[in-house]
């Protein structure tokens, strides 16, 4: 063979690899298959602080580059689209999904900056926590139809991915008081009037969305796949988490007709989700109602779909018999991520008296009954207890596993194609 004819099939061979390489590995790239991987806490193969596992055996991991698509992100007026840092993008077949699991503070939907700030702060020398969850209702995040405002969004994670910290964003469509739910142009006929109210204990009220509307149903499906636009191939944006199925008592008949609606929309818009964040880890808080819930976690386990719960409560009957047991079913198929709210950090049981346990003893029954492969805390600093500062003080103690995942599973789901996992 002449040299010519050799130095050609050598640069054949190496755009052979080039493209295999950024496919995530040729024929296994597409869509969602199972894939078993050992814990990430052993072996791991690195690659320019990255961290990558596949499900090829119980010690093998293959070692994969991430690779950064040559446009950075551009500036987007606030006003309509968001602010966007310049960010290089992540390059990533479906499938192959970010995975950064480990213990998560969680911020409220009116969050001001320097709460935000002084978070960071808190966080930054501990490594055990990997980022801040933002709650968000929908009528922040959409002014007017089409029109979207994820300017906030957009700088609270530029400042946590400079201080080596990830970002989820939970989205609430159902909220505990009125009018922040759905933006305005929702509330109208067409919209099947966009949500119903519910009444909440001590005579106050609350909002859900009417989901059975199919119109109000698209419209959310749009919002999730214009986050998905946004952040998905973002390398330090982790997730997104929609908010707990409960129902609520409604102040106003609903038939069961349109009940029934609103769990095959529920179901509807998570999948959409799955579906449009093709490398972003996706959960579904579930916890009521008992007649639904079954019909919900199957679908997140056919859809490779998280599953999560608002409450973490140590001595729980009704948790213990209809919601946890969902847990064992998950665990190991689609990731577990797992809030401890302020309900949970004073009673070990819904509606019980002011018995704060022991936040170690949250932890410990997160990680071990619950599997959980994200733990999400409130950032509680309500007095009597001020469970933050008892939650710091456990990340900082010396007897606290000082692992990647603060002791949580790093397995990768069996539902992912691939766990990339970034350096921090």
């Amino acid at each position: 063979m002449s040299i010519f004819s050799r130095r050609l099939m050598s640069g054949l061979v190496m755009v052979v690899v080039l493209w295999l390489g950024g496919c995530g590995g040729g024929g296994n790239s597409a869509g969602l298959t199972a894939a078993t991987t050992t814990s990430m806490e052993s072996g791991q193969a690195q690659s320019g602080g990255e961290t990558l596992l596949t499900g090829k055996g119980p010690e093998a991991f293959s070692q994969v580059p991430l690779q950064a698509s040559p446009q950075a992100r551009q500036p987007v007026a606030e006003t309509a689209q968001g602010v966007g840092a310049s960010v290089p993008e992540l390059s990533l077949a479906p499938g192959v999904m970010k995975w950064n699991p480990g213990h998560y503070v969680v911020l409220d939907s009116e969050t001001r900056e320097a709460t935000f700030d002084t978070t960071l702060n808190e966080i930054r020398p501990l490594p055990v926590v990997k980022g801040i969850v933002l709650r968000a209702y929908w009528s922040q995040l959409e002014l007017e139809k089409g029109v979207y405002r994820f300017g906030r969004i957009d700088r609270y994670l530029a400042k946590a991915a400079a201080q080596h910290k990830r970002f989820f964003v939970l989205l609430s469509i159902r909220g505990f008081s009125e009018g922040k739910v759905a933006p305005a142009y929702l509330r109208t006929p067409y919209y099947g009037g966009g949500v119903y109210k519910f009444k909440n204990q001590r005579d106050t009220f609350g909002e859900n969305l009417a989901l059975w509307n199919e119109h109000a149903r698209n419209r959310l499906i749009a919002l999730v796949r214009e986050l998905a636009r946004h952040y998905n191939a973002n390398p330090n944006f982790e997730g997104v988490i929609l908010a707990e199925t409960a129902f609520g008592q409604p102040v106003d008949p609903i038939t069961e007709e349109q009940k029934a609606g609103y769990y095959a929309g529920l179901a509807q818009v998570d999948t959409a989700a799955r579906k449009a964040f093709l490398n972003t880890v996706v959960i579904q808080f579930v916890n009521y109602p008992i007649g639904y819930t079954p019909g919900i976690v199957e679908n997140l386990l056919d859809k490779g779909i998280g599953l999560g719960s608002p409450d973490v409560y140590l001595d729980d009957p009704q948790h213990e018999k209809f919601i946890y047991p969902f847990n064992d079913q998950a665990q190991g198929r689609v990731p577990i991520g797992m809030q401890v709210e302020h309900h949970s950090y004073r009673s070990t049981y819904v509606g019980g008296p002011f018995d704060p346990p022991p936040v170690h003893d949250i932890y410990v029954f997160a990680r071990d009954r619950l599997h959980s492969n994200y733990v999400f805390w409130q950032r509680d600093l309500r007095e009597p207890y001020f469970a933050w500062t008892k939650v710091l003080r456990m990340f900082r103690s010396a007897d606290f596993p000082d692992s990647s995942s603060g002791g949580l599973s790093a397995r990768c789901p069996a539902k992912y194609v691939r766990c990339v996992r970034q350096g921090s």
